[in-house]
């Protein structure tokens, strides 16, 4: 279900649930305190609260009710989320992010997205849900799927991962240099830290995680470099942009083929899926079951 653009799509849903909260406690809390200050003008919290519900107050109002509408109906037919599925999607997201480790991947949503991993879990769980809702009465057959398995074979393969450190410097001068000291047996992993102008890897010794050889996070300059590059080899230069790097592979996982079983359910989620004609549609039907009373109204 989800891949690194999809992550924007919960994070803007999260920021909409962000604004809603906020609203709800400065409304709740009654408290008259400053925004900002600007000269001798004083913006209120009250104020600033009232721009962002003009502002976005309609669209959080109805994101806010179809998570609800989601929620209660799929607590009502007992559909749930496999715990299986949700780590699946989560280690997706984990991996595009390049962290190795669960801290390592708190801090790097906190830093880039401005979210937490429950917050992500809850909209995944909502993304799911809503999927499970929408395809409750759509039936596929399984010949069905093992035809499309059948002749999608490189879509059901598990490219070749591997664990990627990275040193990336400003100027082919500077590369050589490191590249010359690696050679004389510098630590890889130190270098990076004190030569590296990459924010995200520096700091971790340059530590990229686990990278699939087809990910669209790498260039096709560095795919050609690392393909053939041994375990715990130093790679040559390579120019990414208007900068270069040279990279280091730790681990790797050998490519794999994923079995029908394997992938039967996904699949058959996915091609239910497809045959969705509108979630708003959904949305509306499932705001008619529940009921919602929308405040100066008729009930939906």
């Amino acid at each position: 279900m989800t891949n690194v653009k999809g992550l924007w799509a919960f994070i803007g849903a999260l920021v909409l649930l962000l604004l809603a909260v906020t609203w709800g406690y400065y409304q709740s809390s009654g408290k008259l305190q400053s925004a900002a200050v600007v000269g001798d003008k004083t913006i209120s919290e009250a104020a600033y609260v009232s721009a962002l519900k003009q502002k976005f107050g309609k669209e959080v109002l109805d994101d806010m009710i179809n998570r609800e509408v989601v929620f209660q109906e799929a607590k009502r037919l007992g559909i749930t989320v496999d715990q299986k599925q949700l780590d699946k999607e989560v280690a997706q997201i984990k991996e595009s992010y390049g962290s190795q480790t669960d801290s390592e991947f708190a801090e790097a949503l906190v830093k880039q997205a401005g979210t937490s991993v429950k917050a992500l879990k809850q909209e995944i769980t909502y993304q799911l849900l809503l999927q499970a809702l929408a395809t409750k009465d759509i039936t596929v057959k399984d010949d069905e799927l093992l035809t499309i398995y059948n002749n999608n074979p490189d879509r059901y393969s598990k490219p070749m991962q591997v664990h990627l450190y990275q040193i990336v410097v400003a100027s082919q001068k500077e590369a050589g240099q490191v590249s010359a000291e690696l050679s004389q047996g510098a630590n890889f992993e130190t270098l990076a830290k004190e030569r590296s102008i990459d924010n995200l890897t520096a700091s971790n010794g340059g530590d990229m995680g686990w990278i699939s050889m087809n990910a669209s996070r790498l260039p096709d300059e560095v795919k050609t470099v690392i393909a053939d590059l041994g375990t715990n080899k130093n790679s040559t230069v390579v120019k990414v942009g208007d900068q270069y790097a040279i990279y280091r592979i730790a681990e790797k996982r050998d490519a794999e083929k994923r079995s029908f079983e394997e992938i039967k359910e996904e699949l058959r989620r996915e091609v239910a899926y497809a045959q969705v004609e509108s979630l708003d549609t959904i949305l509306e039907q499932l705001r008619k079951s529940v009921g919602v009373q929308i405040s100066g109204q008729m009930p939906h």
